[in-house]
């Protein structure tokens, strides 16, 4: 009796140790996660007394400098929003085309010139900056940061350029326009075609479809006697105007012409080509906390809508963007940093074929 009585408490304690083990995980588990609004569940008791100290340090530098490649205009819509959340911090934004973000912030870090807070522009032109040891590697999952808006340690996903097509709603019915990447081949657009002298939009078809089948496209492309445009703005404007009736455009540059009632139409085919805009920190910022603070905003669906409403470019990774409800459900194509040189090499090919025609 004695001996079964023992067996009886130990088996008693093994099933309360369990019990409580798991009211314990439970218990850590719950107080430890939380939505931050960035379109997933994230950690974020940790993050948030990290983002506070961050905050508060932020606070005590003040001020921050911004390179990006939007107009002044827009962007003081985005400093505006920015402050009524950090009112104490002054934000400035130096304009520049992303390429020369790059060189800028690579020229003052080595003559040991002041220098951005943060840069945003293309994983490209990131990549050999990060290869100088230019830019701050941290751990953004401490500020609450999903992962899936980490492209790289240096450098978070903070907006896209995704391209599309658009069509003149004048000249062609929804019934006859394109869906598909492929039916832009059908003889009756012959001639009737634009696209951005740089090949960008087909260049990142190539992740989702391969190169060998991306090249081909591009052959059977080009005999469609494309009109080419310097930029995606004239392009617009060109098929709004009705001088051709579709265009292999970018979705940013479009929805300005919609808003003034331009007769276009926009279709987003399905793998959808986008181009990740990414803020990085240099190691050479006076400001690293305010950089890391604002960088920790924009890419909250405050920031992020904030940056959409005034430039048009929103994320398609936070949920709750225009641009996330516009591509839900659609396959994204682009190339991942480490990417850089496969792209520069088939867009050279694609110049090639589609330019130099």
């Amino acid at each position: 009796m004695i001996g079964e009585y023992m067996v009886q408490m130990k088996r008693s304690k093994l099933v309360w140790g369990v019990i409580l083990t798991s009211a314990a995980y439970f218990i850590l588990s719950y107080s430890f996660t939380g939505r931050l609004g960035l379109g997933e569940t994230v950690v974020s008791a940790a993050p948030e007394m990290t983002l506070e100290k961050v905050r508060e340090a932020a606070y005590k530098e003040g001020q921050l400098i911004w390179y990006e490649s939007s107009p002044e205009g827009q962007i003081a819509k985005v400093i505006s929003a920015f402050n009524k959340r950090y009112p104490k911090i002054k934000l400035e934004h130096v304009r520049l085309r992303g390429a020369d973000i790059g060189t800028r912030i690579i020229a003052e870090s080595q003559a040991n010139a002041p220098t951005a807070d943060v840069g945003t522009t293309g994983l490209e032109i990131l990549l050999p900056l990060d290869e100088r040891g230019l830019l701050i590697r941290s751990n953004w999952t401490e500020l609450g940061i999903p992962q899936k808006l980490i492209a790289t340690p240096y450098a978070l996903i903070s907006m896209a350029s995704i391209y599309c097509l658009n069509y003149n709603t004048n000249l062609v019915s929804e019934a006859d326009a394109p869906k598909k990447w492929e039916d832009v081949l059908n003889p009756k657009w012959k001639g009737k075609i634009g696209i951005w002298q740089k090949p960008s939009a087909i260049a990142l078809l190539a992740p989702a479809w391969g190169e060998e089948r991306t090249l081909d496209f591009a052959k059977k492309l080009a005999e469609q006697k494309l009109v080419f445009y310097q930029s995606s703005f004239p392009l617009n404007d060109a098929v709004a105007a009705g001088e051709i009736s579709v265009g292999i455009t970018i979705y940013h540059t479009t929805t300005a012409a919609l808003e003034k009632g331009a007769p276009l139409k926009l279709v987003f085919a399905d793998p959808t080509p986008y181009e990740p805009l990414c803020s990085a920190i240099p190691v050479k910022s006076s400001h690293p906390n305010t950089a890391k603070l604002f960088t920790a905003w924009l890419l909250s669906l405050e920031g992020a809508e904030a940056y959409e409403r005034a430039t048009h470019r929103g994320n398609p990774w936070i949920t709750g963007t225009e641009a996330y409800k516009l591509l839900h459900g659609k396959k994204l194509s682009s190339f991942t940093a480490e990417q850089s040189k496969d792209f520069a090499d088939i867009s050279k090919k694609l110049e090639r074929i589609l330019v130099s025609r």
